[in-house]
């Protein structure tokens, strides 16, 4: 699922620590809220890890991650496509591998993803076959938006990823 979604999915994108491992879920402890709020500690769903989407290391009490999450009916949080919604970092740098190459370090990525959410507003349906009914309105024009793209990477690689779905330019006129 590209990042442009997934940040337009998540109800809560968050900093912070694993502060306790269970079966089945994690305790989390919020440092910085990126998207949405909640409590400053969150109950998050363990994924099943498989060949194709294995976890990159073991989570332990003290592991920092930045999340992108969704909540479960039943009232605690889930990463968004798995290990897609669940980003490993230590001294400040990700460990995977196989994110974009534009996503430096957590600090240009929650700057990149702040003025994606101040740029883009999602709208549709995520349920729809191929992405057909996703759609994105922005609220700067593409000028603006070229000129943002040349001081953060990660808001050029999500820039790059949206303009894919075409999103309708809105124009604010302002009455004098």
């Amino acid at each position: 699922m590209p990042y442009s979604l997934v940040i337009s999915k998540a109800v809560l994108i968050v900093d912070g620590t694993v502060s306790k491992v269970s079966k089945n879920e994690y305790e989390f402890t919020i440092s910085q809220f990126i998207k949405g709020k909640s409590s400053s500690k969150i109950n998050v769903a363990i994924w099943k890890g498989w060949l194709c989407d294995s976890r990159i290391k073991e989570l332990k009490k003290g592991q920092r991650l930045i999340l992108f999450l969704e909540r479960s009916p039943y009232g605690n949080f889930y990463p968004i496509n798995e290990s897609t919604g669940e980003l490993y970092v230590d001294n400040n740098a990700f460990l995977d591998i196989f994110l974009p190459k534009d996503f430096l370090n957590p600090i240009i990525v929650k700057k990149g993803i702040s003025m994606f959410l101040e740029t883009y507003m999602f709208y549709g349906n995520f349920n729809g076959r191929f992405y057909q009914s996703i759609n994105f309105m922005r609220n700067k024009s593409i000028f603006e938006v070229y000129k943002m793209t040349k001081t953060n990477s990660a808001f050029k690689f999500l820039v790059d990823d949206v303009e894919y779905f075409n999103p309708t330019e809105v124009h604010f006129f302002s009455v004098i």
